[in-house]
């Protein structure tokens, strides 16, 4: 498909997703999952730049999001600061917060920057959940109602959040910049022998994955009216993004959509009911696809796809 195709079809849905509501007789509950679903697709987007793009598998993504959260509240809260401003705001210092730690660490390849992610993000909750003064502690933060958004109205924030993960994947992935971190991604050495700056391409997807990341939690807190250390800055948070990505395809430009829609729905189904149970569907989808289709959903219709195109014609009737 072209870069004009390609454009005008994603456009096209773009547009189909925000005028459904409008005309679709869609419940509250179902609004309000999707607009948070929409949320979740562009969280996954942003870990893929550096875990999918790059090669670097962070663990520690939990950290930007709480941040992001943590400080879009607390503008919210103490300056009046509108949400959107306040959103990127929160976005912005995650992003910083990330080049604190990631400048050092990205120089560390595979399992061992995995294992420094690990550590930054505990770091990062404990600090936060002792911080009471900023985080409100074991307690947390309560977000007024006035000046915020309503879940209803969150559908579409959480649209424009997804439209723009999805323009900056496309754009690294066909940028110069893209180039140069398939390189990286491929072998670092080699990657600076023919002129890339591993650092400096490094720190920037960083940067760019941590201030989306950052920005999402800012939504999320507003979604949820109400957050805590030991929900934004979970481990599981930053699990729940790399799943996303590995179920539908880490590495690729739509894959980590198609995950957070499958992640959600098993989530939604089955957390309520059996609390335990969705962690363990979700490890052994995770061993399934990695053992049979490194690539996710994608791979596989990826291999459907060519499997159909091999298939040879039927016969016309008459003809031997």
């Amino acid at each position: 498909m072209s870069r004009w195709r390609s454009l005008v079809v994603f456009a096209a849905v773009m547009v189909l997703l925000w005028i459904a509501p409008l005309v679709l007789p869609l419940g509250d509950y179902t609004h309000d999952v999707v607009g948070l679903t929409f949320m979740f697709m562009a969280a996954a987007l942003a870990w893929n730049w550096l875990g999918g793009y790059v090669g670097q598998i962070s663990f520690g993504h939990a950290a930007m999001f709480g941040v992001g959260g943590f400080v879009a509240a607390r503008l919210m809260l103490s300056s009046g600061l509108p949400f959107v401003g306040a959103w990127l705001a929160g976005g912005l210092v995650a992003g910083v917060f990330g080049l604190l730690w990631g400048h050092p660490t990205l120089r560390l390849r595979g399992p061992y920057f995995s294992i420094a992610t690990i550590g930054v993000g505990e770091a990062t909750r404990l600090v936060a959940t002792y911080w009471s003064d900023f985080t409100g502690g074991s307690s947390g933060l309560s977000l007024p109602l006035a000046g915020n958004p309503t879940k209803y109205q969150l559908y579409w924030y959480g649209l424009y959040l997804l439209g723009a993960a999805v323009l900056i994947s496309y754009g690294l992935r066909r940028s110069r910049l893209g180039l140069g971190l398939a390189a990286i991604k491929e072998d670092v050495d080699a990657a600076g022998d023919v002129g890339v700056n591993p650092t400096v391409y490094q720190d920037l997807v960083l940067f760019l994955s941590g201030t989306m990341v950052g920005i999402c939690g800012g939504f999320y807190a507003s979604y949820q009216a109400f957050i805590d250390p030991q929900d934004m800055f979970s481990f599981d948070r930053s699990i729940g993004l790399i799943l996303m990505a590995v179920i539908g395809g880490i590495g690729t430009v739509l894959g980590p959509i198609w995950g957070a829609v499958v992640f959600v729905i098993i989530q939604e189904f089955l957390l309520a009911t059996y609390s335990e149970l969705y962690l363990g569907l979700y490890g052994a989808l995770l061993i399934l696809i990695i053992l049979f289709e490194p690539l996710g959903l994608t791979g596989l219709v990826q291999r459907i796809h060519r499997l159909l195109l091999r298939r040879p014609a039927p016969a016309a009737r008459g003809v031997p």
